[in-house]
């Protein structure tokens, strides 16, 4: 427990030395600005998979758990008249986060990630389960698994919602994993006040990740490029793992 307070502290102040940058929120401006907007939010929202194709668990014994704090940072365009309109000139915005997963009996992961900042009015929660398939495929140290997964930020009235599946393949070596996810994902949005004047989004993307777990005795690093539809993120995630 003390270790997941040190996570949740070290992705507090992660995140309040971005503060500076500007305020997401408080959006003025067009029906094409808007939809630019929540569709880059809901890029920023969406949970990639920060995790190799193997299990936390294997057969029925053991259990397995993992604690971290992440970074996803989705490269946007501030010359974008959505970004023009609340007057954010970053050509990222960051995302610093903690993510909690556990593997039970029979290749069965969950996972959880959070991000909340009253001061900017940002709360962003993420629900995840895996099921691995790799001890069907006769290849050896070769995972795969299926994931359904949903999302959501929320803004100052705002709402942005992603639900999404994916299918994973990967190498279980022994220090470094690297795998390949491809999936759909969901977004819709929901507003209130001003900005529920403004047509909500809902639409639907192709996403894809690449990355790699780096083992190193308890401690794990991620490194992971990917997308969603045409927006691209990175994400370095470090963690604990048992």
């Amino acid at each position: 427990m003390k270790k997941i307070h040190t996570l949740l502290a070290a992705s507090a102040l992660l995140f309040a030395s971005q503060a500076h940058a500007a305020s997401i929120v408080g959006f003025s401006g067009a029906q094409a600005a808007y939809t630019g907007y929540t569709q880059d939010l809901a890029a920023a929202a969406w949970m990639n998979p920060s995790n190799s194709a193997e299990p936390h668990s294997s057969g029925i014994l053991p259990f397995g758990i993992q604690a971290a704090v992440e970074v996803a940072a989705l490269k946007i365009d501030p010359n974008a008249a959505q970004w023009q309109a609340v007057n954010y000139n970053q050509s990222t915005i960051p995302l610093p986060r903690v993510r909690l997963s556990a593997g039970i009996p029979f290749g069965l992961d969950v996972g959880y990630m959070t991000l909340s900042s009253k001061d900017l009015g940002i709360d962003l929660k993420g629900y995840e389960v895996r099921m691995a398939f790799g001890n069907y495929i006769p290849v050896p140290m070769l995972e795969a698994n299926v994931r359904y997964h949903t999302s959501k930020l929320t803004l100052t009235d705002l709402e942005v919602k992603n639900t999404g599946y994916a299918l994973m393949v990967g190498a279980n070596l022994p220090i470094v994993k690297p795998y390949i996810e491809v999936g759909t994902v969901t977004s819709t949005s929901s507003a209130t006040g001003a900005l529920a004047a403004f047509q909500q989004l809902d639409e639907t993307n192709s996403t894809m990740a690449l990355g790699a777990k780096i083992e190193l005795a308890f401690f794990v690093v991620n490194l992971e490029k990917s997308t969603v539809g045409s927006k691209d993120l990175t994400t370095v995630k470090l963690g604990f793992e048992f």
